[in-house]
């Protein structure tokens, strides 16, 4: 009857640890996924409204702001259509993930 018990508590406790163990590592998961997801979200945006490739390693992401390393030129047409791009980003990622534009 003890042992019953004794094995009963290690089962649950084993599995207690096992679901904070799952859920630990599922927030490992997708670490560093989203702003991959992301820069490929925002280059195909880019380049179906404004025709222009955006290489990855010119966007950086902080904060849910969009920073772009680009040509002046580039980065006035962005700016100009921000509110176009962010409002499709926002129908991709979710309202969320992008908030701004720089």
């Amino acid at each position: 009857m003890l042992g019953d018990d004794f094995l009963k508590l290690a089962d649950s406790l084993r599995k207690s640890i096992m679901q904070q163990i799952s859920f630990f590592l599922e927030k490992f998961k997708t670490l560093g996924m989203d702003s991959i997801l992301t820069k490929k979200v925002f280059t195909d945006t880019v380049e179906k409204i404004l025709n222009t490739k955006l290489p990855s390693d010119t966007i950086r992401i902080k904060d849910g702001t969009i920073f772009v390393k680009a040509h002046p030129s580039l980065k006035s047409e962005l700016y100009i259509k921000r509110e176009i791009l962010l409002a499709e980003l926002s129908k991709t990622l979710g309202p969320t993930k992008v908030t701004g534009l720089r």
